[in-house]
């Protein structure tokens, strides 16, 4: 019995280094994008079209095409509401998702024009888990966004992710894309994998001891 309880202490002990690994990595990703705001941004076009979204701040300009969408089930501060999606033409034809802000459901407003110039955090859209009978599509109120029905119905290549403004335009508030990482709770599984494990051992040479 006692061997088994060893045998068994190995498990904990290799979920702890996981669940810290998972901790340092989430600290370096939170790291990054928090370091990433303080840089200049980058003008979005000097960028290949399939690059993939990394939180860069980024700089674009050109008219919105067809009609924009309302993302649903969005959290900003722990409520509920939606995202605004402005499809927006780039100079080299492709489509770019801009995302002026966010409202709070129920909360009915007028649309509001985007500036010539437009700066924001390029992230990836939002996903959350959707029942079934959920709306996705690539205008009106949706639940998911369908990416290749923007591209058929607009004509072009749609760039990946949204672009986040810096500021949003009122009556919208400023929607944060911040990671939702919370490295402390890897940490804290860590801890508690390692106590088990450290119990586990103890346990298994109590047994041995008494069996010697």
């Amino acid at each position: 019995m006692g061997v088994l309880l060893l045998a068994m202490a190995l498990l904990p002990f290799f979920l702890s280094a996981w669940q810290w690994r998972r901790a340092e990595a989430r600290t370096a990703a939170l790291a990054a994008y928090d370091a990433a705001a303080r840089r200049a941004p980058v003008p979005v076009l000097s960028l290949p079209a399939e690059h993939l979204p990394q939180g860069e701040r980024v700089s674009l300009a050109g008219p919105v095409v067809g009609a924009p969408a309302w993302l649903d089930n969005v959290t900003l501060n722990e409520r509920h509401g939606a995202l605004l999606l402005y499809p927006v033409r780039l100079a080299d034809h492709s489509i770019i998702l801009v995302a002026p802000g966010w409202v709070e459901t129920g909360r009915p407003i007028a649309l509001p024009p985007l500036p010539a110039a437009l700066t924001g955090r390029w992230v990836g859209v939002p996903r959350h888990f959707t029942l079934p009978g959920a709306v996705a599509g690539s205008s009106g109120r949706v639940d998911a966004l369908d990416a290749h029905e923007l591209s058929r119905r607009l004509g072009g290549v749609v760039r990946p992710g949204v672009v986040a403004l810096d500021a949003a335009p009122a009556p919208l508030a400023t929607w944060s894309p911040r990671p939702p990482y919370d490295p402390s709770r890897h940490a804290g599984y860590a801890l508690q994998w390692l106590l088990m494990g450290g119990c586990l051992m103890a346990a298994g040479f109590y047994r041995l001891r008494r069996r010697a």
